[in-house]
């Protein structure tokens, strides 16, 4: 075999080879306690963001039981909306005049907490169908839909009606300008139109007038509910303080996905205000996050009762490093409380159990699996929200620090292999320029 031979099947074998990390190669591990799902559904918990190293966590692997490592996905948590259930409240109808504007002939009698008592009206020809008054002074939530009810025997009736609402029935706001309510019948099958959308409205009554040209529509009673978002649990760390030059800063000990700061003193009662900064690298700029207010109060003599300020709310950042400058300094030792929810980890049942999620590599690439697109395709009626969470071991050390440690760079043998090829050919293409002109003086 020729030296040039040798050379290209050197360089081939070079670009063919791929090293593929084991789960011992990562620095911690975790046995994802598996269910007979075919989608897996995990959370990750503290230890997972204080071991990886990539702010995309793209240094976490799943591998099954033969070490092969199969789909994944990462996503935020989601918040997910829900109806509370139905209330019935108070109606009343309104004798609305025709030849006057709302309720300029109406006298309305109010009770204790202002919930309505009686509707009077005058003497003026009224029509005791087109308007309507719901009393809300006592439902606490935003009402975020109206459930219309009418005799069951009515029917083919359309009618359009302006919502209006008020906290003192005597200044009114436009809630929807034209809302459509309708009690049909054809061919033996009754149809009913009778839920009003609002985009949560908190005031203490609500008014119903049906549009001159349509139809009024006798109402008989009404129902709201209440919609509430429903977040996952949100996950605390508290922080000590490393006092600096002009401020305290604070070392989060992970990439978590922060949302919520508050600053705490070993005080009963304080109020703090602070310039907080934030960065992702220890060496970094600061960004900026504003002044904040930071205060407890107690409220008894023991300070077991107080009243607290909200953490501050921000976008969700990874930046590990926090610094904060109060003013005055307050003299006492600062803590930093941070918030987040924690991602959640979608992944595919493929070869034998047990299955391990493996984090904390340096040098480690991302990686994107299409798991999302092929979940909704196989499901687009699913809930992933509704999936057990799969449980995980305590976590394990693996290659432990070691593996957060970036290695040397490699030898570049693709390219070494190349010049050697080249200047083997080189060499070649001169040897034959040789023996020819060498042949030729002869």
């Amino acid at each position: 075999m020729t030296p040039l031979r040798y050379s290209f099947i050197l360089l081939t074998l070079a670009c063919s080879v791929s090293v593929l990390a084991g789960p011992t190669e990562f620095a911690r591990g975790r046995v994802l306690l598996d269910t007979e799902n075919l989608v897996q559904r995990a959370s990750l918990d503290q230890d997972v963001y204080e071991w990886v190293v990539r702010e995309d966590l793209g240094d976490l692997r799943v591998f099954n039981g033969n070490g092969e490592e199969i789909p994944y996905a990462l996503r935020r948590p989601a918040v997910t909306s829900a109806h509370t259930g139905w209330q019935s409240l108070p109606l009343f109808q309104l004798p609305v005049a025709e030849a006057l504007e709302g309720a300029a002939a109406v006298n309305i009698e109010l009770g204790d907490g202002g919930a309505v008592v009686a509707v009077h009206g005058s003497n003026a020809s009224v029509d005791h169908s087109r308007a309507f008054l719901i009393d809300a002074s006592h439902y606490d939530l935003p009402v975020a839909e109206i459930d219309v009810g009418w005799q069951a025997d009515l029917e083919n009736r359309i009618s359009r009606f302006r919502v209006e609402s008020s906290d003192d029935l005597d200044q009114w706001s436009t809630v929807l300008n034209s809302t459509t309510l309708a009690a049909l019948e054809t061919n033996g099958q009754r149809v009913q139109v009778n839920r009003i959308a609002l985009n949560g409205v908190r005031s203490r009554y609500l008014r119903l007038t049906s549009l001159a040209g349509t139809e009024p529509i006798p109402i008989t009673h009404i129902r709201v509910r209440s919609k509430h978002s429903q977040a996952p649990e949100r996950h605390w760390k508290t922080l000590p303080a490393s006092p600096v030059e002009g401020g305290y800063e604070f070392d989060t000990g992970g990439l978590f996905a922060t949302d919520r700061v508050s600053l705490t003193m070993e005080s009963a009662s304080y109020l703090i205000e602070a310039q907080l900064y934030s960065r992702n690298r220890p060496a970094g700029p600061w960004q900026d996050r504003g002044v904040r207010n930071f205060y407890r109060v107690a409220v008894d003599h023991e300070g077991t009762a107080a009243v607290t300020g909200d953490p501050v709310s921000y976008a969700t950042t990874r930046d590990r490093y926090w610094r904060a400058e109060p003013t005055p300094d307050p003299g006492l030792a600062l803590s930093l409380r941070i918030g987040w929810l924690p991602d959640e980890l979608l992944f595919l049942r493929q070869g034998p159990a047990p299955y391990t999620l493996a984090y904390g590599k340096a040098d480690t690439p991302g990686r994107q699996w299409p798991v999302q697109e092929m979940l909704d395709r196989l499901d687009k009626d699913a809930t992933w929200d509704s999936l057990p969470l799969t449980g995980l071991s305590e976590a394990r050390t693996l290659a432990g620090e070691a593996a957060l440690v970036p290695r040397p760079a490699p030898l570049d043998w693709q390219s070494i292999l190349l010049w050697v090829v080249l200047v083997a050919g080189v060499g070649g293409v001169g040897l034959l320029a040789f023996r020819l002109v060498r042949g030729q003086s002869r």
